[in-house]
């Protein structure tokens, strides 16, 4: 499923400007007094928990177990005047947090595991000799045998793969038998082939002692950076939000725990905003869009009480009410949401940019089909799969405030004003009182689209593989059903489950494109070509063409040449941030602030760049855009930086570490992860297949390139083999 989010910001809606403030009142003080304490009190009970231990072994939370817990803090009095929504999007947050905190754990703690038994492997010829009381001929006589089982254990389909990926394949065999065997000379044989990359030196070649002695340094050096890494706290949410941090730390007291310490210092020295967590709306059908003139909006009194879990039929109905008055004629432009389990009266009229309002008029239209008949049409296929509520600053009000003022003054002086006549006097609207926070920061909804549904063939597509899915699981559910009722056991929740999905699909297979899309031909790439992209320091982004089948490079493009008359911006970048680079010393010099914004240019920049990456692709037809995985490039370049400071500069420590923060400035100065999600959010859209590849460190940027899109071609080749073997009428009869 190809997905991209739009951001799009809320008005209020409401007769008066006082019920237009207290519609943002009430989203704020359901945020900050119970939606997100809620999330911080799951935090510390999840993380408290006895059987947290056991999660972080299966590498995931038990949903069982979350939603005791969860149900136990709806019972308290703070909490029961939440929307169901709103308790929903509390569990969810939570679940998602340690879902991703506890794989990245995992992750870090696997690739700490393999550099720990990398580094237990490699050792000199004389240390081998020691260990397993041999003569260096006898281990290399032994390492040849090996070498020989690791390339007979090679399947004859691994000779249709690249070097580099059939070499991956050795070294695992190698690892795997120096951890299970107890033979010291096997031990030392395999140690001896993986120090060596598979190659049996003769007696006249010397060992390069310094040479093994940086490569154990430099994996010595990448454990350290992972080391530090899991060191890191568990997630406990946002603790500081709506709050005072000087009063907060005053009644703290004594620190003794530095964890604690660094958490409180980390609030203290940065720019905090101090936002509550978003709410988080799952389903397609939780939010409920209308026209602004059909939601007739009431003025909210400051002392009402606020509904709970209100269904919006009035809004449905308004809906298609006005979907028949207005059928012939063309349809508002202006959009309206509210959210289920909301009360009605907190409305909002969304705004946005040009390029992505479109997809809202469409959700709009869509939910007005779907409405003249529920049993006919499904909300399976809306192109609002789910969205987020979140409070966000926003200083284009602002900014539109001084320009309407330089514009008066110019008017006034074409006119000839004096200066006391000038109409300066253009107050800054409530939205900026900073006693009231509900008017500073502002509301933005972000729409999760799935981009196929823009188009009729895309939804054809996907209507196909739901109905094979949907199929698959209707047939494990009879097969559960018939096992159930044969011990006896309840059948309810099960034959629920089933009329449900039995549902899903009939309307799945009556859609005869009822939502009008229009039609767009499919991207149809060749797949045996494939894009490269290789990403370097401050920035730098090379897109490598590849034919994947002759191991050819077509074309090859840099970023000055992808951005063409826009590398200028680079340039510009580059500027402004030595700028602020200066003015962030001299004012740590004097203790002043040092936080200084810098501009949207990087922003820009990565939007340009993706942009010309998905051009440069659809013009040789590429099948397949291959990304790099930046956070395991930036620990691998890090830890070498730090092995090469730590060797040249003679124990100077700072020196040392000034070499090492010059260097490390180079990598972690530009957004990568960023530029990353541009180019696969734009290939989504266009429906180019997107991997990510491991980067390597050496080689010019065209060869790493080349490098990982061939590497990515040869292993989805290799995965389809394998699935058409698995499928073939001899496997099964077998």
């Amino acid at each position: 499923m190809s997905k991209v989010t739009y951001s799009f910001r809320l008005d209020a809606l409401g007769k008066t400007p006082k019920a237009r403030e207290e519609v943002r009142r009430y989203f704020w003080e359901l945020m900050i007094q119970q939606h997100t304490p809620l999330i911080n009190q799951l935090n510390l009970q999840v993380a408290q928990h006895p059987n947290f231990a056991n999660w972080q072994n299966n590498n995931a939370v038990d949903a069982d177990d979350l939603k005791r817990l969860w149900r136990s803090l709806k019972k308290q009095p703070q909490f029961e005047t939440m929307p169901e929504r709103a308790f929903v999007s509390a569990r969810l947050v939570t679940n998602n947090t340690y879902e991703s905190w506890l794989a990245l754990q995992a992750k870090r703690q696997d690739e700490l595991n393999k550099l720990l038994h990398s580094i237990e492997v490699l050792k000199t010829d004389v240390e081998l000799i020691a260990i397993s009381g041999c003569d260096l001929d006898v281990i290399r006589n032994r390492a040849k045998e090996v070498l020989s089982e690791a390339n007979a254990q090679i399947s004859e389909d691994s000779k249709k793969k690249s070097k580099k990926a059939i070499e991956g394949g050795i070294y695992k065999i190698l690892y795997d038998k120096h951890r299970i065997t107890d033979d010291l000379l096997e031990k030392c044989a395999v140690a001896y082939l993986i120090k060596n990359r598979f190659k049996i030196k003769s007696d006249e070649t010397e060992e390069d002692v310094k040479k093994l002695g940086d490569r154990i340094h430099r994996k010595q050096k990448e454990t350290e950076i992972l080391q530090k890494q899991l060191q890191s706290r568990l997630p406990k949410g946002r603790p500081w939000v709506g709050k005072d941090i000087l009063d907060e730390i005053a009644s703290i007291g004594v620190v003794e725990d530095e964890t604690e310490w660094n958490s409180i210092e980390s609030a203290l020295l940065k720019k905090q905003t101090f936002l509550p967590h978003p709410i988080l709306f799952e389903s397609s059908d939780d939010l409920i869009w209308a026209e602004p003139e059909r939601c007739q909006i009431k003025d909210i009194q400051p002392d009402e009480e606020n509904s709970k879990d209100t269904e919006i039929e009035g809004v449905k109905a308004k809906n298609l009410q006005a979907g028949k008055e207005n059928s012939n004629t063309e349809p508002r432009k202006r959009v309206c949401v509210c959210f289920k389990s909301f009360d009605e009266k907190y409305a909002f009229e969304v705004a946005g940019d040009y390029r992505h309002i479109h997809a809202v008029r469409q959700a709009l239209e869509e939910r007005k089909i779907y409405d003249e008949d529920t049993t006919q049409n499904t909300s399976a296929l809306f192109l609002v799969r789910s969205a987020t509520l979140i409070w966000r600053e926003y200083k284009k009000n602002e900014n539109r405030i001084v320009r309407r003022r330089k514009v008066a003054n110019k008017r006034a002086n074409r006119e000839g004003q004096s200066a006391d006549t000038k109409p300066d006097s253009l107050p800054a609207p409530e939205f900026y009182d900073p006693d009231f926070p509900w008017n500073r920061y502002q509301l933005f909804l972000h729409c999760t689209i799935e981009t196929r549904y823009l188009s009729k063939e895309g939804t054809e597509l996907d209507i196909e593989k739901q109905k094979k899915s949907t199929a698959k699981t209707l047939q494990t559910l009879e097969k559960n059903i018939a096992e159930l009722e044969g011990k006896g056991e309840s059948t309810k929740t099960r034959k629920d489950r089933h009329s449900r999905q039995s549902g899903t699909l009939r309307r799945l297979e009556n859609y005869d494109n009822n939502y009008e899309r229009p039609s767009k031909p499919l991207y149809a790439g060749q797949p045996h070509i494939v894009t490269g992209v290789a990403l370097g320091s401050s920035g730098l982004t090379t897109a490598t063409i590849a034919d994947a089948t002759s191991d050819k490079i077509l074309e090859c493009r840099g970023l000055k040449a992808l951005l063409g008359k826009n590398y200028e911006l680079i340039k510009r970048r580059q500027f402004e941030r030595q700028l602020n680079l200066r003015r962030r010393t001299q004012n740590q010099k004097r203790g002043a602030n040092d936080q200084f914004g810098e501009s949207n240019l990087g922003d820009t920049i990565d939007k340009h760049t993706a942009n010309a990456v998905i051009d440069f692709a659809k013009k040789h037809q590429s099948g397949c855009i291959v990304l790099p995985d930046m956070n395991d490039y930036r620990r691998r370049k890090q830890a070498e930086i730090a092995a090469f400071a730590e060797r040249e500069c003679g124990g100077w420590k700072g020196i040392e570490k000034k070499f090492a923060k010059a260097q490390n400035e180079k990598i972690h100065s530009w957004s990568y992860e960023r530029l990353i999600k541009y180019i696969t959010n734009q290939a989504e859209k266009e429906g180019i297949l997107v991997k990510i590849g491991r980067q390597p460190l050496q080689g010019s940027s065209q060869e790493q390139g080349k490098q990982m899109a061939i590497e990515v071609y040869k292993a989805i080749e290799a995965y389809k083999n394998k699935a058409k073997s698995e499928k073939s009428p001899s496997n099964k009869s077998a």
